[in-house]
């Protein structure tokens, strides 16, 4: 059955997704610590509040996705936000998240880039372990 996205069963999901790619397992063997993905809102999308998901990633692992809570919203060292129409675009592959991010189509709103850089291919198998996730949107998304 389909998740809506960025809800508690599309992390949850998206993070299945995630160890099961042992490109990704390879690409991050080296990252620590948590990442937060932030969908603004936009009534168009049918998306009337900001939503966030966080996936907690150690060593090549998720080892958990959820909605993210406050305190999340807090603590996570890497928030990356977007509108629907931007997330549209990555999880159809019609964007590369690196160059989103270089662009400015994606914003890194807690974190430092230069810091990422190195894990891009791990950041392109996230995106990859997202696209397969079942994913339902909203009957306003276009």
């Amino acid at each position: 059955m389909a998740a809506e996205i960025f809800t508690d069963d599309w992390a949850r999901a998206w993070c299945e997704q995630i160890n099961a790619n042992e490109e990704y397992a390879k690409a991050a063997k080296r990252w620590e610590g948590a990442i937060v993905l932030l969908m603004a809102a936009d009534e168009d999308y049918g998306i009337p509040e900001q939503r966030a998901v966080i996936a907690d990633l150690w060593h090549g692992e998720c080892r958990g996705g959820k909605v993210a809570g406050e305190s999340d919203l807090e603590e996570a060292p890497y928030i990356i936000g977007a509108d629907p129409a931007i997330w549209s675009k990555i999880l159809s592959g019609d964007l590369d998240p690196i160059v989103g991010l270089v662009g400015g189509k994606l914003k890194l709103e807690r974190g430092k880039l230069f810091k990422l850089l190195p894990y891009a291919k791990a950041a392109k198998e996230m995106v990859e372990s997202a696209k397969a996730v079942d994913t339902s949107f909203p009957p306003e998304w276009k």
